[in-house]
């Protein structure tokens, strides 16, 4: 492929959670451990910050009729914040808080999450460490919370709760626990919310790119997954008929998190990168380490993110 790779944002310590809005024609992604939400917004080139004071931020939804209205992730509490003007800088010290889970484990926090084609968020969880060789495994849990904020766990004994998406007939769910080094999908009944039988489709530890693993991911209209690949500087387009890589975007830092697609014709590739575990000598060989990425060139599009359909009263 003959594809364009620019750094488009300045860096961020770890940035993640890209949701591209159609209606405002902007970026949204999040800064976890500096508790900040992004706004960019390409055609006037405009970047805007929200801080969130409370407890890591992880994602950050747009509700979909709830004007400047989001749901984020607040250490382990799903919440909503208003964000007055989304062009302009401020700070929120009050949230409404929606759910709290995991509560065993007072040191778990949200991690990835999407809403799905029903506009429903689907959210995973993950104990106290952000490596693959877990210390804390199996505490987390995948999270879905329904149009009237009712939260159920439809999967447990997850480590690093990571990438989401949904095939374009709905009946297969594809995820990412890091600590398995698998991307995988699951049978899913969209409608009750409920997972099915298991299946892998690519290992990378069996494809030869371990140490490097998934994590967030995001899928194109041709129905193949676009895969951050932490530690290997690059995105990869994964077949899940296949099971094969199909095509990849190399990136100039190594430590890619996660993928969406967006612009007017959602051609556009936008990948959220960080800074954290690089070394002093990485980091000066890799200046825009934790700064967003837009890839163009790409011959495919993706489909559009989903808002929150809360019913807030």
């Amino acid at each position: 492929m003959s594809v364009r790779v620019e750094a488009v944002t300045p860096p961020v310590d770890l940035g993640e959670g890209p949701h591209w809005s159609t209606k405002e024609q902007a970026l949204y992604y999040v800064d976890i451990f500096s508790q900040k939400v992004h706004r960019f917004h390409p055609v006037s080139g405009t970047q805007s910050t929200l801080h969130i004071e409370g407890g890591p931020v992880t994602f950050v939804v747009p509700h979909v009729d709830k004007l400047n209205t989001f749901v984020v992730s607040v250490g382990r509490n799903l919440a909503l914040v208003t964000w007055p003007d989304p062009t302009k800088d401020a700070t929120v010290t009050s949230i409404s808080i929606i759910a709290s889970v995991d509560l065993p484990h007072e040191r778990n926090r949200f991690n990835d999450a999407k809403c799905d084609p029903l506009g429903r968020l689907w959210a995973g969880t993950m104990g106290d460490t952000d490596v693959p060789e877990n210390p804390f495994p199996y505490l987390g849990s995948l999270y879905l919370m329904a149009e009237n904020g009712k939260v159920t766990q439809v999967l447990d004994k997850v480590s690093i709760s990571n990438g989401l998406a949904w095939s374009e007939d709905r009946r297969t769910f594809y995820y990412v626990d890091t600590c398995e080094y698998k991307l995988e999908a699951f049978t899913c009944d969209l409608e009750k919310g409920t997972l099915g039988e298991r299946r892998t489709i690519y290992d990378y530890r069996e494809g030869g790119l371990y140490p490097a693993f998934p994590d967030g991911l995001t899928i194109d209209c041709q129905g193949r997954l676009w895969v951050a690949c932490f530690g290997a500087a690059k995105v990869h387009c994964i077949n899940p008929k296949s099971g094969k890589i199909e095509d990849s975007v190399t990136l100039p830092t190594d430590h890619i998190t996660s993928v969406t697609f967006g612009g007017r014709d959602l051609d556009e590739l936008y990948v959220t990168t960080t800074t954290k575990r690089l070394t002093k000598e990485q980091l000066a060989a890799q200046p825009s380490a934790g700064a967003v990425f837009r890839v163009t060139g790409l011959k495919t599009k993706g489909r559009p993110n989903v808002d929150c359909n809360l019913n807030i009263k």
